[in-house]
């Protein structure tokens, strides 16, 4: 019935439609795909920014299956599920592989912030949701894939933002031709936050470079980013009744103790591709050093200074198209990571004495092989990838120096099957496997004393999807039955004898399942509807009993209605979240609720430069929720409030 209604409404707004808006095909990038979104049998998402001011929490927020909170405390930096994976990470994102221009982004542990990346720039992103542990490794989650702005035109542009809160931000961004086949482009960005929250205010800046050059089947990229944040303090997470006396104070402990974070990252990263024996040549190498310190609401090791070196390569062999035998990858894949973490006491604010001296260390190797064969409507897909894991712990702040080092080695394989009912119809399903190896702050992280934690182990898990795709050019729609277990996934912890501390342990089995569906469509003239829902269960067994995974809701539904008129756009969509709990033993519920959000943007043409205004009022119906939920937390203190009602105008000009 809904299926019928469906092609009804398609059939009486095509007539008004078919010659204003149009669905295009957006084309994947990333690298260990072999084709197009309709001909693969994974579950993807493709966002394309077109010039919108829509932030990244925003579009990530629209994919079904995706969690993204804590957009307003800079110290504990965005965090972001796929399926409930990453949900435990204290900070951070786990559980998800990130890459931006095709660079890892991610630790070869398995951590990843986006702080550091150069979110205006973002052209187009990539969310895989299915199993990709053959493909990328260390990933339960999925993958996101980040790309920056790409254009041959000569053009320079200067982007003012401010908003509620002391927000401030503006970047300015060349795009230069240096001869028909090169090209260069440089950015710099300012950004400052004075937060909803009393000692929350934050501040970076960042620069990035790209330089392309493509001759004769034969590409050089070269990318330099650099981002610098001297401050990012910590408001820390209340009780509930801390909240209902004042939603917008910081943490009392938080402030005595200065809680919060400073981080200088850069990375260097070459990429290299050509034609070969009939398919390409592709190789990446990339270096990227991070400097982090730290101040904890605690004094004995409440002070971290964290140096870290992290670098590798990749090469990869990719067969032509046109092979009758079908498509393939096969590549080999290293990184290595050192980090050398220092831990003191923290003396309100002071440095104290030193009660930490360690030098952690995480290699891994891989080699992986992906294979798809077409045959008549069908196409089938096969991978295979081996990863050898090595951690080490040189422990220099005991009496006599002791090492200490664990092995981790897994295959994963993977398999999918997609069948093309007709030329815009595509069935699929696709099962993996993999695993993920606990962190070095994880390991590290040990409350019997010093050295590796020896009771965590790596999570292993197994999925499948099952899917349908549609696309034309006024609709699009997706539909994914999922089913995903696991066993020893970890979950933090803290103890009464070390409060604010951060532990880990693994669980027993989880398993998650459930449908998700997305889908846009053209409206009459000019009117767009887009829109998303996750039904989905996520849980765990401990002791025997079954537990709903703390930290992600079950429920999620997205709507998104944009009207575009000549040079007019304006936008209204809304969020809903339901219910979930804030610790293990589910006695702490957080309550569902529901985002509205406005945008209306106008654009004028002059002789010299193309002028984009933008006004957007986030929380339009100012509504109480919490930005982040800290899981497991000691004393109650699970809430840090987010804002009401938020104004943010832009102003951007574009030269060419």
């Amino acid at each position: 019935m809904l299926r019928t209604l469906f092609f009804i409404v398609i059939c009486v707004v095509s007539a008004y439609a078919q010659d204003t808006l149009e669905l295009k095909e957006v084309v994947v990038k990333s690298s260990l795909l072999l084709t197009d979104q309709n001909s693969l049998p994974v579950t993807i998402n493709i966002w394309s920014n077109n010039g919108h001011f829509r932030s990244i929490e925003q579009e990530l927020n629209n994919v079904p299956g995706v969690w993204l909170t804590n957009n307003s405390n800079a110290a504990q930096d965005y965090r972001i599920s796929i399926r409930g994976f990453g949900s435990r990470a204290s900070f951070g994102i786990r559980g998800i592989r990130i890459h931006l221009d095709g660079i890892p982004q991610t630790t070869p542990d398995g951590q990843s912030q986006i702080d550091h990346l150069p979110h205006h720039l973002i052209q187009q992103s990539e969310v895989i949701r299915s199993p990709a542990g053959s493909r990328h490794g260390n990933a339960a989650g999925g993958v996101l894939s980040f790309f920056t702005e790409n254009t041959n035109q000569n053009q320079a542009n200067i982007r003012l933002q401010h908003g509620s809160f002391g927000l401030y931000s503006t970047d300015a961004t060349i795009h230069h031709r240096l001869s028909d086949n090169s090209k260069i482009m440089g950015s710099l960005n300012y950004h400052t936050f004075d937060g909803y929250r009393r000692h929350a205010r934050f501040e970076n800046k960042s620069a990035f470079v790209k330089f392309t050059h493509h001759k004769n089947e034969v590409s050089h990229n070269l990318s330099i980013l650099h981002f610098d944040s001297p401050y990012a303090f910590d408001p820390g997470g209340l009780t509930l009744e801390e909240v209902s006396r004042n939603r917008s104070q910081g943490r009392e402990r938080n402030i005595a103790y200065d809680a919060g974070e400073s981080v200088r990252q850069s990375q260097i990263a070459w990429q290299y591709k050509t034609s070969y024996h009939g398919g390409a040549l592709e190789t990446t190498l990339h270096f990227s050093p991070r400097v982090f310190s730290g101040k904890l609401p605690f004094e004995s090791g409440g002070i971290v200074k964290l140096e870290r070196d992290f670098y590798g390569g990749m090469a990869l062999y990719r067969t032509s198209a046109k092979n009758r035998l079908g498509q393939g990858i096969v590549g080999l894949d290293f990184q290595s990571q050192r980090d050398h973490r220092n831990r003191y006491a923290n003396l309100t604010g002071l440095k104290g004495e030193q009660t930490m001296n360690q030098i952690e260390r995480f290699s891994s190797a891989s080699g992986f092989a992906i294979w798809s064969v077409p045959v008549g409507k069908s196409v089938f897909e096969l991978g295979l990838r081996y990863d050898s894991n090595l951690v080490a712990l040189d422990d220099r702040f005991a009496t006599s120096e002791q090492i200490y080092e664990r092995q981790f080695s897994r295959w994963s394989p993977h398999a999918g099957l997609l069948y093309r009912s007709s030329p815009t119809s595509t069935w699929f399903v696709s099962l993996g496997s993999g695993f993920e190896v606990p962190a070095l702050s994880e390991l590290s992280a040990n409350p019997h004393g010093s050295g590796f934690n020896p009771d965590i182990n790596p999570m292993e898990f197994i999925g499948i999807d099952f899917g349908f795709k549609k696309q034309s050019p006024l609709y699009r729609w997706e539909g994914v039955v999922f089913y995903t277990t696991a066993i020893n996934e970890l979950i933090r912890y803290e103890l009464e004898d070390f409060p604010d501390q951060n532990f880990y342990r693994n669980l027993g089995e989880s398993t998650r399942y459930g449908i998700e569906i997305d889908a846009s469509f053209i409206a009459f003239k000019d009117h767009m509807l887009q829109g998303g829902i996750s039904l989905a269960s996520y849980q765990f067994s401990e002791n025997e009993t079954q537990k709903n995974l703390p930290g992600v809701p079950t429920t999620s539904a997205n709507l998104r209605w944009t009207y575009s008129k000549d040079d007019w756009e304006l936008s209204i969509d809304g969020r809903f979240a339901g219910n979930y709990f804030a610790d293990n033993a589910n006695t702490v519920r957080i309550d569902h609720y529901g985002l509205a959000n406005f945008e209306i943007q106008k654009q004028f043409h002059l002789k010299s430069a193309d002028i984009t205004l933008g006004c957007s009022v986030f929380n339009l119906a100012n509504t109480r929720y919490f930005d982040n939920i800290r899981i497991n937390a000691f004393g109650g203190r699970f809430y840090e409030p987010a804002a009401g009602r938020q104004l943010l105008l832009s102003l951007k000009t574009v030269f060419e």
